[in-house]
């Protein structure tokens, strides 16, 4: 028997293709008769075969392993060609078309992510890499970012290139994404990845601290859980979560990742949101939303002050905001605690009112830290909100008392605004479709006793009804939801669109993406009025006067 067969087996399975096709091969394997892979500097048949081979004789001057078969482009100019527009959101909850998205090279001009990365044996590095800059980069968070204003790509992707786990985890999730059409036994960069990465993890949280926690491996654990997720395998996503949520621990909470890179914790924070079933880090429980300047400037003109300008003229206070624009035209809001809702959820939907009234677009921010400080914002107010307490509330009991109502008013918040902003989040990279569908369903229920109670109709009511109504999931609820919608909006004397989206800016309005399906949903409760309204004069039930109903 030759040496060929006798040899041992590569550790990693290796594609029977995965080179650039080409029509020729060394002349070792062409004097042999065998199929040549083209491996530069060596192919597999010769490493095989040969004892002492050092390079592969391909006929030309044939690059080193070090260098690329092909000379390599100028990394701005290959990040321009793999760029394409891709929608950030699904399309069906668009204002508006997207505008096209080109990718940008990071702040150093001298950063190459195609060139600039750890050494691996996988052959289809720079194929995996374009896929990731080209397309996963933009669905891996959701967010609205500019060819310049790119958090992920200005604080995250250059990391990328440093650490060789984040790396080789990179590389899986683009090859996952090529490859997922794929039945899962055919899926050969997939399996020869994963198998890299779980023994390059395994090795890493062996290592002294703090390598073993550090911001890379934290995030490299966090992407094979996403990659878990996005398959279906649950199991092993709660596996890597759990992992996760004990090296979380260790490092002190998601708020100590959010000083060393806001980006990182911002990715973690999706990751537990898409898990559903896995708690934040213990520490995390009583840690206080910090609020930025901008919140306070824009709370003093929500509500209604004039301020004195430096020049002794009266102005409203847009002009210190960074969007002033978008603060226009807001109808004061309502006092969320005298509405029953409790103080510390009054205090999370105060932030989220803010955000959504001052921010619409990544374009309301001056630079990509800013941009960055404001999604933080946004992740450490919605993960307050996923681990205070949920308000004990029975619906079979009812509203019974002022406990009760305070209770099922706050819980029912608490559901509308998981919908409200993770619904928008659905389709990306976590995604956290699973928490979204449980709120909805929380939410009809809790809400179903204070429908009951008709004196209760409020503009929170209002509010917490169209949210419901514009979540993606479940055809049957939907239908409660415009009902009930149709009925409360009657109560309160709202009968055209304006006026509706009036009361609705009383409470938590963001126009870039609530103008669009609140009022699709209004188009439906006004289809539904003029269909009663055609029937209701005739429903006439009369009961004879002095009739008795005597039993046999």
């Amino acid at each position: 028997m030759s040496g060929e067969s006798s040899a041992p087996q590569a550790p990693y399975p290796v594609p029977r293709r995965a080179h650039v096709k080409s029509r020729t091969g060394c002349k070792n394997c062409k004097l042999r008769k065998v199929k040549c892979d083209e491996k530069r500097p060596i192919c597999d048949r010769c490493a095989i075969h040969y004892t002492n081979i050092q390079k592969c004789d391909y006929g030309d001057d044939s690059p080193t392993g070090s260098e690329s078969v092909t000379k390599k482009p100028p990394a701005g100019e290959k990040l321009r060609k793999i760029s394409r527009a891709v929608p950030l959101l699904p399309k069906s909850r668009h204002q508006e078309p997207s505008e096209p998205l080109t990718l940008v090279r990071s702040a150093s001009p001298t950063w190459d992510p195609f060139s600039q990365h750890p050494q691996s044996v996988e052959p289809d590095i720079n194929l995996l890499m374009g896929t990731y800059f080209s397309s996963h980069i933009f669905n891996v968070f959701p967010y609205y970012p500019t060819p310049t204003l790119n958090p992920v790509l200005e604080f995250f992707a250059p990391l990328i290139t440093k650490d060789t786990v984040l790396f080789h985890v990179t590389l899986l999730a683009s090859s996952y994404q090529v490859e997922q059409h794929l039945p899962p036994s055919e899926r050969v960069r997939c399996i020869r990845l994963s198998k890299i990465c779980m023994d390059l993890i395994q090795n890493r949280i062996n290592e002294p601290f703090p390598l073993c926690v550090s911001d890379e491996t934290l995030a490299a654990v966090a992407g094979l859980a996403v990659i878990e997720h996005e398959k279906g395998s649950l199991r092993l996503s709660r596996i890597h979560v759990t992992g996760l949520k004990r090296m979380l621990e260790v490092r002190g909470g998601l708020e100590a990742i959010r000083i060393s890179n806001p980006t990182i914790a911002n990715v973690l924070f999706c990751m537990f949101v898409a898990a559903a079933d896995v708690a934040f880090p213990s520490c995390d429980a009583s840690t206080i939303v910090q609020r930025p300047p901008w919140f306070y400037h824009s709370l003093q003109l929500d509500q209604s002050f004039p301020e004195q300008s430096s020049s002794g003229g009266t102005t409203t206070g847009s002009e210190m905001l960074p969007n002033p624009s978008s603060s226009n035209n807001y109808p004061p809001r309502i006092d969320f605690q005298a509405h029953g809702v409790a103080p510390e959820y009054s205090e999370l939907m105060l932030n989220i009112r803010m955000l959504a009234k001052t921010y619409q677009t990544a374009k309301d921010c001056s630079t990509a830290r800013e941009y960055q400080d404001v999604l933080t914002f946004l992740c450490s107010t919605l993960q307050r909100l996923l681990t205070l307490a949920v308000p004990v509330h029975d619906p079979l009991l009812g509203i019974n008392s002022i406990g009760s109502y305070e209770s099922a008013i706050t819980a029912a918040c608490r559901h509308a605004l998981i919908i409200h902003v993770f619904a928008q989040w659905c389709g990306n990279q976590p995604d956290p479709s699973l928490l979204v569908s449980t709120a909805q369903h929380n939410l009809l229920l809790t809400l179903r006793p204070l429908i009951d109670q008709r004196h209760v109709s409020t503009k929170l009511l209002l509010w917490l009804l169209s949210v419901g109504g514009t979540c993606p999931y479940g055809p049957a609820q939907h239908k409660w939801f415009i009902s009930q919608l149709a009925d409360t909006a009657t109560d309160l004397e709202i009968h055209t669109w304006d006026d509706m989206k009036a009361s609705l800016k009383q409470v938590i309005w963001h126009e870039y993406q609530d103008d669009k399906q609140h009022k699709e949903l209004w188009d439906e409760v006004v289809a539904l009025r003029e269909e009663e309204a055609l029937h209701f004069s005739e429903m006439v039930y009369s009961v004879p006067s002095g009739a008795v109903f005597t039993e046999a």
